[in-house]
């Protein structure tokens, strides 16, 4: 803010305002240390008076709440391990019938089948039997073998419903929609187990887990259960599950108290509420999904989230914070078992009661005497107020009369910076001062005449440089107009379809591509790239073509034509540049083609049983070296088959993390694309380059040559 303030303005104003500013610092300063005495002056009178009293209360207040935090976080541990043995009971009951019914599966005759009894069956006595229900719309025929062979599980659940209290009901379901639960009852029509959140939770986990709180089915009570899934050979056959109603866990943990203070809460981890006091745990509404509540303090601090990371981290603990509008101790426990915890609420005005009204006399004595002190102060700041306008005013005449006897020069410096910058650079700057200032002028004399001299260079480095871009704009056209670029290329040859481009990586460039007919039954394609760019691979390529194309006609074989032109092309090469060449020959008439390669990438074939790079014989490169051999390959293509030929700017695009196309992303973009159209073809090829640069610059010439075989059209 002060340089901002010290920014505003011309320099006068600014050595002005930071002379006023000194001045007025200082001052304030001065101030700040005689209020802050006579403030630590009334402190003392006050906590004087109020000294023993305070630190009686103070004391008492601590003891008083250190006791209390003691209690609540044993009665939250407390709660937490009661807690956690009945989950762990639960559990262990879930682990072992998972195992008995793991057993069930793989034997299915190992424990003797029971009948099976569904919702409009009641059996004699419903404590003993488990009922079955499976959604409508599914076959019975699917479910049929799951509720045969689970039925030998209510031989299971009936000693552990006798032998455990903490166990009301065990439901099994299976993923083709059965449900059994038992002890017995009525189960809806529309009910389906598939889409309730336990048995989600089971399936997609693939492991054991608590749920968050649902409306029963058949109970109607609001509940959480263990469920864990069972797998035959690694696919699953049925999840098992217990539940444990809110109610129950209300009323043995929840109810707590002490001394008639304070409450409890069941959060998950996520400080979700599991159960709470005045949690309606009955509803009807047992297809509707529960309403989520999350235990949340009043404010937003340091403390609070360090108190909800512990809640995360299932850690125990005691926080003060605000809830629900009052100062509250909260002691938390985590339930091992589930990594939820037990919190116990207790507001501070509960533990400090007996001691609030010697706290509120205490309060006002401390008051009236602080009231006092402050009229004194108040009087001492009118006074000091009037003393700092006096300093000031005649710290600015001052300071005015200073400014501008040092301003002078650089105001002067100002008015010939400001006539050169409109573009006058034959000005003078005149200045006589005998300091710094002076010196500047004369650097700023010595900057314009350097300035002249520069202007006068640019002007003609930019004409040279303009007339070197106009030939190289020159040299593009002429190359691009040696490259075959009307399509259809051969509009009265049916046999096949060609199409190619060639995006160059600067002005001009080294890749090339060429076609054209030996005789009336041979077509000639060929596409290369010459080592290096711009203008000596663009002269290179205008050689390799013409020598390519003239030998071609005059030899009709790939493995001479490449030799022959390597042989001149080797002859006088003192740079030793090389170019790579895939040279082909299609025999429209039987589609045959015979091709021989000179280090170029090998191209792709497009056939009805799918894509596939060629295996080609590698070859050596055209240029560095004399009498390379180079060997003739065969294949032949069947009407509707496509050659797809490419330079390596193509696999070796990058993009701005440097990572390459390459090979597999165009198998795969040929796989997806067009295909009929060789120009849909190529561009969808071009713009899925592009898109992978992702704004990187091009590093290589990019060529792309298909041809299609559609064979010979029959006459009519």
């Amino acid at each position: 803010m002060l340089n901002r303030f010290l920014s505003k303005g011309n320099i006068r104003s600014r050595i002005l305002k930071a002379l006023l500013g000194v001045a007025s610092i200082s001052l304030i300063s001065f101030a700040i240390v005689s209020l802050d005495g006579m403030m630590r002056l009334g402190d003392f009178s006050v906590k004087s008076s109020t000294g023993l009293g305070q630190e009686t209360l103070k004391i008492s207040k601590s003891a008083l709440e250190s006791l209390a935090q003691d209690g609540l976080q044993r009665i939250a541990t407390d709660r937490a391990n009661l807690c956690n043995a009945e989950f762990k009971e639960v559990e262990g009951a879930v682990n072992v019938l998972a195992d008995i019914s793991e057993k069930l599966w793989a034997n299915p005759t190992l424990y003797p089948r029971n009948r099976s009894y569904s919702a409009a069956q009641q059996p004699p006595n419903p404590k003993l039997s488990s009922v079955y229900q499976y959604p409508i719309g599914v076959d019975f025929k699917k479910v049929k073998s799951d509720l045969e062979l689970s039925s030998a599980m209510d031989s299971i659940f009936m000693p552990f419903i006798a032998n455990n209290s903490n166990i009301n009901d065990f439901n099994l379901a299976t993923p083709d929609g059965l449900f059994r639960r038992f002890p017995w009852g009525t189960v809806a029509d529309d009910y389906d187990v598939r889409k309730r959140d336990w048995f989600k939770r089971a399936v997609e986990s693939g492991k054991g887990g608590w749920s968050t709180p649902y409306i029963g089915v058949i109970a109607k009570n609001l509940r959480i259960n263990y469920s864990k899934p069972i797998y035959r050979n690694k696919k699953l056959v049925a999840v098992v599950a217990i539940n444990v109603p809110l109610q129950t866990i209300n009323e043995r943990i929840i109810s707590t108290r002490l001394n008639n203070q304070g409450s409890a809460v069941l959060v998950d981890n996520n400080r979700k509420i599991i159960a709470r006091e005045g949690m309606i745990t009955n509803s009807e509404n047992w297809a509707d999904p529960q309403k989520a509540e999350h235990f949340a303090l009043d404010s937003d601090s340091l403390g609070n989230k360090n108190f909800e990371e512990d809640l995360l981290a299932a850690k125990p603990g005691i926080h003060r914070a605000k809830y629900k509008g009052k100062d509250c101790y909260i002691a938390y426990a985590p339930v091992t078992s589930t990594h939820w915890s037990v919190l116990f609420i207790m507001p501070v005005d509960a533990i400090n009661a007996p001691i609030i009204p010697t706290e509120k006399a205490i309060i006002h004595q401390a008051e009236t005497v602080k009231g006092q002190v402050t009229d004194k102060i108040r009087f001492s700041i009118v006074v000091l107020s009037v003393v700092f306008l006096i300093i000031v005013f005649a710290v600015y005449v001052v300071a005015r009369r200073m400014a501008e006897f040092v301003t002078g020069p650089i105001m002067e410096l100002d008015k010939g910076v400001r006539i050169i910058g409109n573009g006058n650079l034959e000005h003078k700057i005149e200045i006589d001062s005998g300091d710094e200032i002076e010196e500047l002028a004369g650097t700023f004399n010595k900057m314009t005449s350097d300035l002249r001299e520069y202007i006068r260079d640019l002007t003609e480095t930019t004409a040279a440089k303009e007339r070197i871009q106009s030939e190289l704009k020159v040299a593009t056209d002429i190359q691009a107009s040696l490259l075959p670029r009307l399509f259809p290329a051969f509009p009265d040859r049916p046999e096949f379809d060609i199409f190619a481009t060639m995006d160059p990586a600067k002005e001009v460039g080294g890749d090339f591509y060429d076609f054209f007919f030996i005789d009336d039954n041979n077509l000639c394609f060929i596409i290369a790239d010459v080592a290096d760019k711009g203008v000596p691979a663009a002269l290179y390529m205008m050689v390799s073509k013409t020598l390519l194309k003239s030998e071609g006609q005059r030899l009709g074989e790939p493995d001479q034509i490449l030799r022959y032109v390597n042989n001149i092309l080797a002859a006088d090469n003192e740079n030793c540049m090389f170019v790579t060449v895939f040279c082909a020959i299609l025999n429209t008439r039987t589609g045959e083609v015979r091709f021989a390669n000179a280090g170029h990438n090998p191209p792709l074939i497009i056939e009805s049983q799918g894509i596939r790079y060629l295996t080609v014989k590698a070859g050596f490169v055209l240029g560095p070296i004399t009498d390379s051999a180079y060997e003739t390959e065969l294949i032949t293509m069947l009407p509707g088959d496509t050659l797809f030929l490419y330079t390596d700017g193509v696999t070796e695009a990058k993009n701005p993390e440097a990572e390459l196309y390459g090979e597999p992303r165009l198998l795969n973009a040929l796989e997806c694309g067009p295909k009929e159209d060789l120009a849909e073809m190529i561009h969808n090829i071009r713009t899925a380059v592009t898109k992978h640069a992702n704004g990187a610059p091009q590093s290589d010439d990019v060529t792309l040559l298909a041809i299609k075989y559609k064979g010979v059209v029959a006459d009519v």
